[in-house]
């Protein structure tokens, strides 16, 4: 595959497929990636284009060249390159791809055969296809930041960012997904189809119920206030922080246990989980105080051992040590001349089949141009045989998933599938309602499992069949479906589903080529094993809490539980790899998911940073080391309406002091370059501050965006729900539901081939396709199912 493009969307794309065993080839400019200017740098040494940390962990296992694709002769050299490549991924924006000559369409009739995925801000079509966006504002305008930080009780302060450029981290995880699904449709006879991905849609959808709120209710949702239940606490230790969240009653009760059974923990103001979530600031000071006497490590297990979801805030010293990531040997290290062995993040997933390849240090600037760019074929001669096949039908057409997963994380995965048109039958019982069908929003305020916004929005397009798993009978029925399902995927705690009667060994006894992904919280070996995990947790853990926050300020939490989509994405990856593999070989496998392992994927950056200068990350709000001013402005209209502006180069930095009619700034020594800028940035976040507040947050991005400076006001789910560009891009979805009606929900967030992509169908009633899976998949008849159902075996 080819990669082009800067920043890290497309090289965190080809990073995940390098390490797979995919032959890359990074096309950067002559001058280089942009990430090679970015660090994290050693402490007293000169940065050069080989020395920036996260473009070491970004582009291992590839090959470099360099070629300008503005220039008429080099681009005729890239066209020779793509002749002999199975995909092309690049994050240009639409209005920078015609003098590169990488339009979708364009590079579709040349080359047939190629997959090509184009990432961008707000994709390729709509209003804001040519606007600017870096990862601040792409947090923004998808409605991420504003939720952050999650119950914060400061609304003087902007909404925030978390660490890292989340966005783009996840623009590069879905168009990873899209192209090997792609690839996989091209290995079955069909012909490819041009992808394109929205970053703002990506996250987007990883909103967990916050827009549903809005669609379901009525209701605004925010980041300042309390959470609905409680304990859901960010609290003090001897030696750091520690996470708490108790989303179900026996966890609570475990809970009181540990602390040892404290009169105040009978008073009716602590009864229920609501009523502690509306009583927080009462409990919160019982439990700070009782948190404050351990730590973390030790409140980790203690808590961990009870089944109580605790979790330690690690810092990157800690992860770095952690006893369950080195258990697994998630660390692999590369060795760099004059910078000697790094440790980074390995393999997301672990597979029953080795995929990964040798890992090799991250190119030099045009490194393997001599290698690489010998003279192959004439564009002329390009293989035309894919010109006749049919590009209609989604590339997972003819797959089923059986699906036992519940919550988000595990059902996330199978959605992204189900998007790509594979039969997703989605196992649940009544005696184990899924979290998600139990929690609001409900459809007008209004309580019922089929009512509940949170389980509508993210298991569109599949089909619910009851089973209880319990009975003898039940099992033996999801015994009976696994020959007809390609896949399995369960995100029980590990070890959990060998228990039930679902091991992988059990179940490939009854399909040989099965491929089965577990999704726990840890893996399913080492310390950590059996413990309990969520999203929040896995954010603690992972370093998220502790470098995300406002200057000078504790950690902070995140406003969505982040985690659990992320590890949702990455699950779909690896089941595409697995039948890509299968589909080569006949052999189908066992992967091995830990949630904790995808999210320290995306911290990559602080552990770098951590390990080259021996600081662990600091604080710094909306801030970013590599560009000034970057931050989030207050405007005008009511308290909480902000605008996000970024600012990555001196013409942007000039073009916006030109808008806000303040052209000597430019020359004034204090702002004149980046790193004056940097130290003078909280004068320059007063002056800009000082303009914007008097200004509408959208007449400040329509001027600055015209101006070529990435801006976007910060989005409420109400903002998204009716969004003008979200709705032309067709990813705003509404489908007639059997009880909720038609409801707003998020759709798709890439195109295939210059289209929407259509959710097949709304969120299924629960066990409303037990009857007709069943009869019409297993041939039970009528009179058996009718047996088992009053047996209870349905349930």
């Amino acid at each position: 595959m080819v990669e082009c493009g800067e920043g890290i969307s497309a090289a965190f794309a080809s990073k995940l497929m390098a390490d797979l065993g995919a032959d890359v080839i990074k096309v950067e400019e002559p001058s280089g990636d942009i990430i090679r200017r970015r660090g994290p740098f050693a402490p007293g040494e000169e940065p050069g284009p080989e020395k920036s940390g996260l473009f070491l962990y970004l582009n291992a296992n590839k090959r470099g060249v360099s070629l300008d694709l503005t220039d008429p002769n080099s681009r005729a050299v890239f066209d020779r390159l793509l002749l002999s490549a199975d995909i092309l991924i690049h994050n240009f924006l639409p209005c920078a791809r015609p003098i590169r000559g990488l339009e979708s369409d364009a590079l579709s009739k040349k080359f047939p055969s190629l997959i090509t995925v184009g990432i961008a801000p707000f994709g390729d079509s709509g209003p804001y296809k040519d606007w600017k966006g870096y990862a601040l504002n792409i947090e923004n305008a998808a409605g991420m930041a504003f939720l952050a930080p999650g119950a914060s009780e400061y609304p003087e302060l902007s909404p925030l960012r978390a660490f890292g450029d989340q966005a783009d981290f996840q623009g590069g995880l879905h168009a990873c997904f899209a192209a090997l699904a792609m690839y996989l449709r091209r290995l079955g006879g069909g012909a490819p189809s041009s992808i394109d991905i929205s970053e703002q849609e990506c996250i987007a959808a990883m909103l967990e119920m916050n827009l549903m709120h809005y669609t379901y209710t009525g209701r605004e949702t925010s980041r300042l206030g309390k959470r609905v239940i409680g304990p859901w606490l960010l609290s003090e230790c001897r030696d750091g922080h520690a996470f708490v969240a108790c989303a179900e009653e026996p966890q609570w009760q475990r809970l009181v246990e540990l602390m040892g059974d404290p009169e105040w923990t009978h008073e009716e103001l602590f009864k229920d989980r609501i009523a502690r979530g509306a009583n927080s600031d009462a409990l919160n000071l019982f439990m700070r105080e009782w948190i404050s006497s351990w730590t973390k490590e030790e409140l980790f297990h203690a808590g961990q051992a009870k089944r109580i979801p605790f979790a330690k805030v690690n810092t990157m010293k800690d992860i770095r040590d952690d006893v369950q990531l080195n258990y697994r040997n998630y660390f692999v290290e590369l060795d760099y001349p004059g910078r000697g062995k790094i440790r980074m993040p390995g393999a997301p997933s672990c597979y029953g089949i080795d995929h990964s390849s040798d890992r090799t240090a991250a190119p030099k600037i045009g490194q393997h141009n001599d290698e690489v760019l010998r003279s192959g074929p004439n564009v002329a001669t390009a293989v035309s045989s894919l010109r006749n096949l049919s590009s209609k039908g989604l590339p997972l057409e003819g797959v089923r998933i059986l699906d036992f997963t519940w919550a988000w994380a595990g059902p996330f995965a199978t959605l992204q599938m189900a998007h790509m048109g594979a039969e997703v039958l989605r196992i649940e019982s009544e005696k184990r309602v899924c979290i998600t069908r139990a929690i609001p929003p409900f459809a007008d305020d209004v309580p019922g499992p089929n009512r509940a916004g949170y389980f509508n929005q993210y298991n569109q397009g599949k089909r619910s069949i009851t089973l209880n798993l319990a009975d003898p009978a039940g099992l033996q029925i999801a015994y009976d479906l696994v020959p007809h399902c390609d896949v399995v995927i369960e995100n029980f705690a590990g070890g959990v589903a060998s228990k039930m009667g679902l091991g992988y060994e059990k179940l490939l006894k009854l399909r040989p080529d099965l491929i089965m992904l577990s999704m726990s919280g840890y893996g399913q070996d080492g310390p950590y094993r059996g413990y309990l995990a969520y999203g929040p947790p896995a954010a603690a853990l992972s370093g998220f809490f502790f470098t995300t926050g406002y200057e000078g300020m504790p950690p902070m939490e995140l406003g969505i539980s982040y985690m659990d989509p992320n590890a949702g994405i990455f699950g779909a990856i690896a089941v595409m790899n697995a039948l890509i593999h299968r589909k080569k070989t006949g052999h189908g496998q066992y992967i091995d998911q830990s949630q904790f392992e995808t999210a320290v994927q995306l911290i990559a950056e602080g552990l770098l940073q951590y390990q080259i200068t021996g600081k662990e990350p600091e604080r710094v709000g909306n801030h970013h080391s590599a560009m000034s001013p970057h931050n989030t402005y207050k405007t005008a209209g009511d308290a909480d309406k902000w605008v996000s502006i970024a600012v990555g180069n001196e013409a942007e930095w000039l073009a916006l002091c030109t808008v806000m009619g303040t052209p000597e700034l430019a020359q004034d020594p204090r702002f004149s370059m980046l790193p004056a800028r940097k130290q003078n940035e909280d004068e320059l976040d007063r002056i800009i501050n000082e303009w914007s507040r008097t200004r509408d947050r959208w007449e400040i991005t329509e001027a600055l965006q015209r101006a070529g400076v990435a801006a976007f006001p910060s989005m409420s789910n109400k903002d998204l729900a009716t969004n003008e560009h979200l709705r032309e891009r067709g990813y705003l979805v509404r489908l007639e539901h059997p009880e909720v009606g038609q409801r707003t929900h998020v759709g798709i967030p890439w195109t295939l081939g210059g289209k929407a992509g259509t959710v097949a169908s709304p969120a299924p009633v629960r066990g409303a396709d037990t009857d007709a899976v069943l009869s019409k998949l297993l041939g039970y008849p009528a009179e058996k199912i009718d047996q088992l159902r009053k047996a209870g075996a349905l349930n």
